[in-house]
This record gives structure tokens, sequence and C-alpha cells, in this order.
């Protein structure tokens, strides 16, 4: 059973702005205006109550339970307007992706096996709005279920969207005709950045401190203290190196909208020479436990192929996390 420590939360994180909180606040607030106050008191929570902010996980509901209101209990008019409020928050891509785990929850639901009565697009998610959404005092909007948390917090023109987890369990399905591959993007291009290094690279990106069966800060990793760094340094990689590294992370950190994206991988690029690629296990894209993780002073990426619970394949875990912005804090002690 996971285990959730509470630490005190503050929120002078190492944004480098660019949040387009007004919009943010405006769609927060349509969707609060849907709800009853019986609904509303399930959804909003002070901004101070950080062991609930720190409660989001990759299990199932069922095994962790989320805060707030779970998307079944809302009509299909407040589904939407939830929905609206985090795609105003999101990219495209990003807004894509959460859609598209849920599927994967819904195919879990249709192929049965362990626990899957519990599984689907609305009965395992919830959202929940911690502090009076503002554009000046910070607030935190909170979406997630299997194999998905979004952490957004807002503090002015700053934003965090970490600690971030996407899954995804089957790694690739049909829905209503279309094939479906909801990390397609992060395992393609993590899975591209080892392959453009050299035999002699790729020996000294190897992680030799131990093997992983699942990720190191993954849920319930909230002491703010990150393994010692190991890996290829970016100093050490070409140009065309360096370019496949920054795609990688962007297929992260370009989940947040655009012009605070484009902020944060601005700050990430500046400290690219600082920041190690590494592996460890396996590198094969369907081999199991294959393990990649990029390492910066801020950035934090992990991702696994893990056994799955519900198929006889691998299925995806991956973890984004901001060393000095996580929850919009840079002193998560």
């Amino acid at each position: 059973m996971q285990q959730i420590t509470e630490v005190d939360l503050n929120t002078d994180g190492a944004s480098p702005g660019g949040a387009n909180t007004a919009e943010v606040v405006k769609a927060v607030n349509a969707f609060l205006a849907t709800l009853d106050d019986t609904e509303r008191d399930k959804v909003e929570y002070d901004f101070s109550e950080n062991k609930a902010r720190q409660t989001w996980s990759n299990f199932p509901t069922t095994t962790v339970p989320r805060e707030g209101i779970v998307l079944s209990d809302l009509t299909a008019a407040q589904q939407k307007a939830a929905a609206a409020a985090l795609q105003v928050a999101l990219s495209p891509d990003g807004a894509e992706q959460d859609a598209n785990i849920q599927k994967a929850d819904d195919e879990l639901n249709r192929l049965g096996g362990q626990g899957s009565d519990d599984f689907g697009a609305l009965k395992d998610y919830y959202i929940a709005v911690y502090g009076t959404p503002s554009a000046t005092q910070p607030f935190m909007v909170q979406f997630g279920g299997h194999h998905l948390a979004r952490n957004l917090t807002y503090n002015g023109d700053k934003v965090s969207q970490t600690p971030q987890f996407v899954g995804s369990e089957p790694t690739s399905f049909k829905s209503d005709g279309a094939t479906v591959e909801p990390l397609k993007a992060e395992s393609s291009a993590m899975f591209g950045m080892l392959a453009g290094l050299d035999d002699k690279q790729k020996a000294a990106a190897e992680i030799t401190s131990g093997t992983f069966d699942d990720l190191v800060m993954g849920p319930g990793k909230d002491s703010g203290v990150f393994p010692s760094s190991e890996g290829l340094l970016g100093s050490e990689l070409t140009a065309a190196q360096r370019k496949l590294v920054l795609a990688t992370i962007r297929t992260y950190a370009g989940d947040l909208n655009s012009t605070a994206a484009d902020k944060l991988m601005a700050k990430y690029e500046s400290e690219l020479d600082k920041t190690r690629v590494g592996w460890s296990n396996n590198t094969g894209p369907t081999d199991e436990n294959s393990y990649i993780r990029i390492d910066g002073p801020s950035v934090w990426i992990e991702f696994i192929n893990t056994r799955s619970q519900s198929t006889p394949d691998i299925h995806y875990h991956s973890v984004y996390r901001d060393k000095t912005n996580d929850y919009g804090s840079s002193k998560p002690n």
C-alpha cells in the first residue's frame, strides 16, 4: 500500500512564469459554478491541506482513494466544464493524453482481469481544487486516477505541473476503430534518445547503483531528496543528441499551456550541460523493466516498462518532477 507522508509545502517555486492564470481561473470558476453546495464541499479544499494535495498515485482509486469528486458523480454538462478547465491549463497534446489514458481504463474494463470492474474513464478519475482560484494568490487544480496525475499549481504568473504521472495499460489498443497509444510520444522519444547514443556513450550512461522494477520518485516520494546523479552528462553529447534529449523533455513539459511550456523548456535547455541521461536493466522498447532516466538540476523524468497486471504484455509508468518546483514549492520538507 502506498504511504503518503505530509510535508510542509510552500509556494516559492522556481517557475520561469508564463502561466495563463487568468484564463485558468475563469475556466475553473465556470466548472465550480455548475456544482451544488454538496458537490462543492467534495471538490474544494484549503490550499494548506498539503497531505490531500500530495495524494496522487498510479494505483486505481479503489487502492489509493483520491480527494475531490469522481467524474461519474457529475452530469454530462459538469464533466464537460471540468474537461474545459483542464484543456485551458494544458496543451492540446496534454489534454488528448488525459483522454486517451482514460480510454485505456475503459479498455481494461472490457478486457476483464484483476480488478477490472473498478476501471473506467469516468469512475476512476477525480477532480479537486485547492484554494480560491485567483490571478494573484496560490491555488491548485488536481486531476487524476489510475495511471494519471495532474497537479497544476498557480501563483500569479508562476505555474507548476509537477508531480506529473502518466501511464498506459495496455500500451496500444483500438477505440472506435482507431489505434490509441496514450504514451506514444514519450516512449518513442525515450527509446529514440537511447538509440542515438554510440556504444561508448551507452556504457557511460548505464546506471550502476541498482536495478529497478518501478519508478524511484513516483507517488509518495515527496521528501525532496533525489538519488545521486548517474549517467551521461549532456555536455558529452553531440548537437544532434542534445536535440533528442530536449525533444524528449518536451513530451512532458509540453503538456502545459504553450507560453509557460516554452519558458520552462528554455530553463531546462540552459541546464542541459549538467543534465544526465541514464538507463538500467534493458533498453528495448518492448523489454520488461527497460528503465530510462533524465536527471538535471531541475528536471527529473523516469520511464519504465513494467509487467502488466491485466494483460500478458508490459505497460508504461512514467513520472516527471521538477526538483525546484514540485507542487509550486522549492522547499518540500
